[in-house]
């Protein structure tokens, strides 16, 4: 398995959980914007 590096964006670096980046790999910036918004919300915490 090669193993593919990408430059990542703040909220991907700081933000998202590992299990949340490993589902919504790929996936446009505004999907992981939302499941982004929606983890700040559960975890009652301020977003960037």
């Amino acid at each position: 398995m090669a193993i593919t590096r990408k430059r990542r964006s703040g909220i991907e670096r700081r933000c998202l959980s590992k299990a949340a980046k490993r589902m919504f790999m790929g996936m446009p910036r505004s999907v992981l914007r939302a499941v982004y918004q929606a983890e700040c919300h559960f975890k009652q915490k301020k977003p960037l």
